[in-house]
């Protein structure tokens, strides 16, 4: 074949792969139900969490891609020395998929502890468990190990959509635009590797989980891995 011959191969197989994934994400666009309550309603108290709201950053609440944000940490007599940063995120045209802290943290110089990331089972309403991804990075300048728990939720998601989002074509970078709904993260973030710092996130995961289900579309799926 010659090289003009392969290189017109080239190119039409490449643009029949961009067609399809064009059809795919067209076929799979929904609506983007909103919150039916905005984060500021969560209460500042959380059974014995007690809450303060702290202020977001001008470029950063740009990059988040938010429609509406909660940022609070969260403090609690039962774990002293612990102080939970809690953020979340809902974007109404699902953006905000794209800044999970797996693709952030690396960028700002944070390697992932493999050793200490792990799957938790946390209580939810009427007895069903919420999946959360409990995530460790460090730093080469910092002695403290930077814990996260993280999960994220997509509103408004059919079976094609969860279909589409598993194929080759789809890249984990690009839930927004493959869902075409809207979509919201939940991210703690605390200081300290010990056992009594995941007991305090898995008590206050548990409260949280409460009070988040009242203000988010019924029509929704949650995930923990980004």
């Amino acid at each position: 074949m010659k090289a003009i011959g392969r290189v017109s191969l080239c190119l039409g197989l490449l643009s029949a792969g961009f067609a399809a994934q064009a059809g795919l994400e067209g076929a799979s666009r929904i609506e983007r139900p909103p919150l039916r309550r905005p984060l500021a309603s969560i209460p500042t108290a959380l059974g014995a969490w007690s809450g303060r709201d702290e202020p977001v950053d001008p470029g950063i609440l740009a990059v988040s891609e938010a429609t509406d944000c909660l940022s609070r940490t969260y403090t609690n007599p039962s774990y002293p020395g612990v102080t939970l940063s809690l953020w979340i995120n809902y974007s109404s045209f699902g953006g905000n998929m794209r800044h999970s802290p797996e693709t952030c943290l690396p960028m700002h110089g944070w390697n992932k502890i493999e050793s200490m990331t792990k799957m938790l089972a946390i209580p939810g309403p009427a007895g069903k468990d919420q999946s959360v991804s409990r995530l460790a990075y460090s730093r080469a300048e910092d002695e403290l190990v930077q814990a996260i728990g993280f999960w994220y939720y997509i509103f408004g998601e059919s079976d094609i959509e969860r279909w589409v989002r598993t194929l080759p074509v789809t890249s984990r970078s690009s839930h927004g635009r493959t869902t075409r709904g809207s979509g919201m993260t939940v991210e703690v973030f605390w200081t300290g590797e010990g056992e009594p710092d995941s007991a305090a996130f898995e008590d206050f995961a548990r409260v949280l989980l409460e009070e988040l289900g009242p203000i988010m579309p019924e029509d929704r799926a949650a995930y923990h891995v980004p």
